[in-house]
């Protein structure tokens, strides 16, 4: 067989070379089906409805769709040629990047959950599929990532996690001989085998949540999730969607399907904490699924069906906010099937040391100190003030103590008055812990004073035996969700 008819038999379409002008129309031919063929994978790429990102052996960006520039905020001329984890993820990961790159080199696939960082300095979560990329004689060349937002799905894990860690490391915070409290911890032995609602009334800073993960805990639905959702926080228009969910395109922005906390909640609790922030106009359906089990999601016609125990909590008087035409009576009747009232601080005095002990225990295992211990004096002055922020109120007061405490003495920085020391507001704004906030009634107040001066005293560095995650004794994870909830990114820290 000759060369030349060797030639024809692996490639038939090409023509003798003898004839030039059907060899160039040949060649177009080829051209355009290969440009057709290009534009057509392109196409399917373009239509996945997850982001697509090709990289070479060095993790340079060679091709991105556009799902790819949603997701991340760059533009293609932006991504292309970038080396991909340096521009997309945190640096402390990029070593773990590296070598998932040698594992895709190598050959193997791979599945993961990361953080993204967008262009703007946001942070999202993204899942993503990692194989190798290979070219037409099955050599590896590079990578191929598929990446999926899970923003959302994260956000809510990331919260629940918070709620979750919060809860337990404060549960013990129920200390307590005091007969008023006695008699909240009798009726959380009652009503907690029973599926019967609950409705905690107290003031802000009573340990109202601790109460509900009490009785959770304590219920045959202990196995299932406490969902909580705080009615304070959700915007008028989001209610809705926030209890039952929403379906793809059921209102601008709602870019795909969404699961609401009482589908979250199904075989478990549910805490509305907040109960009295729910628009009137929501109450019906909120009635509804209390009564029936039953809902639509947003833009479905789908009824579901649910089995959830209600735990719902307020600071407010429902019995006022009825007559006033603001709560549905019917609806505060299901709720308070057994109320629950807990005492203010001040009624409850003689618990103060006890917590008091405790919360300092627990301040000086989080920044891995000893804090020196109170004086007889000390625990009159914390019985003697008023504590209109309540238990909430006196853990703040005892964290910050425990922080500036130096040379074996704590600094409570309460007067005889009962009124705490001012703090200006640089002080706040800087991170620098002087004397004692202005208030203590917002537990976000404290904890963003207290995460603030950890990250000084880190450099502003999360992870890592010397972060400030490590120095609160927080998972590094937790922490984060805690400054992105915070704002505490526009700080410098260095």
């Amino acid at each position: 067989m000759s060369v030349s008819s060797t030639s024809r038999r692996e490639s038939p379409a090409l023509p003798d070379s003898g004839d030039p002008a059907a060899l160039l129309a040949r060649t177009q031919d080829l051209s355009r089906r290969l440009q057709e063929r290009e534009e057509f994978y392109r196409s399917i790429l373009e239509s996945l409805g997850e982001g697509v990102v090709i990289t070479d052996r060095d993790s340079r960006i060679l091709y991105v769709n556009s799902c790819i520039e949603c997701l991340t905020g760059y533009s293609r001329a932006d991504l292309i040629g970038a080396v991909s984890y340096e521009l997309l993820t945190p640096k402390e990961e990029w070593p773990a990047m590296r070598r998932r790159l040698k594992e895709r080199l190598s050959g193997k696939e791979d599945t993961y959950e990361q953080e993204h960082v967008q262009k703007d300095g946001k942070r999202h979560w993204v899942s993503v599929r990692a194989l190798p990329y290979r070219n037409a004689r099955d050599e590896i060349v590079g990578t191929i990532g598929l990446l999926s937002c899970i923003k959302e799905r994260k956000n809510l894990e990331l919260e629940n996690e918070y709620l979750q860690e919060e809860l337990r490391g404060n549960y013990r915070a129920i200390l307590g001989s005091s007969p008023a409290l006695q008699k909240v911890l009798a009726q959380i032995e009652m009503v907690a085998p029973t599926n019967a609602g609950v409705l905690i009334l107290g003031e802000s800073g009573t340990g109202k949540e601790l109460v509900a993960r009490a009785i959770h805990e304590r219920s045959p639905r202990q196995a299932g999730a406490l969902v909580r959702v705080n009615c304070a926080s959700v915007p008028r228009e989001l209610f809705e969607s926030e209890f039952f969910g929403h379906v793809r395109g059921a209102f601008t922005g709602a870019i795909k399907d969404r699961v609401g906390r009482f589908e979250l909640a199904d075989g478990g609790t549910l805490f509305l904490d907040e109960i009295g922030e729910v628009p009137l106009e929501l109450q019906s359906k909120l009635l509804r699924v209390l009564q029936e089990g039953q809902f639509e999601k947003v833009g479905e016609d789908r009824t579901r069906t649910v089995d959830v125990r209600i735990i719902a909590a307020t600071n407010r008087d429902l019995a006022e906010e009825v007559k006033a035409g603001r709560f549905r009576q019917d609806l505060y009747y299901r709720l308070s099937v057994f109320p629950i009232e807990l005492p203010a601080l001040r009624e409850r005095t003689e618990d103060i040391p006890m917590l008091a002990q405790h919360f300092l225990k627990e301040s000086a295992r989080k920044l891995g100190t000893k804090a020196p211990p109170f004086s007889a004096a000390q625990l009159k002055e914390l019985q003697a003030y008023d504590w209109p922020g309540n238990v909430r109120e006196l853990q703040n007061v005892i964290e910050r103590a425990a922080i500036r405490s130096r040379n074996g003495h704590l600094d409570l920085g309460l007067r005889p008055s009962g009124r705490l020391n001012p703090r200006g507001a640089r002080a706040a704004e800087s991170g620098a812990v002087s004397d004692a906030p202005a208030s203590f009634n917002d537990l976000k107040d404290q904890e963003r004073a207290i995460i603030v001066d950890a990250l000084h005293k880190a450099n502003g560095r999360i992870y890592g035996s010397n972060g400030a995650a490590a120095l609160l004794g927080l998972k590094p994870t937790t922490l984060s969700s805690k400054v992105r909830r915070l704002g505490l990114k526009k700080i410098s820290f260095s």
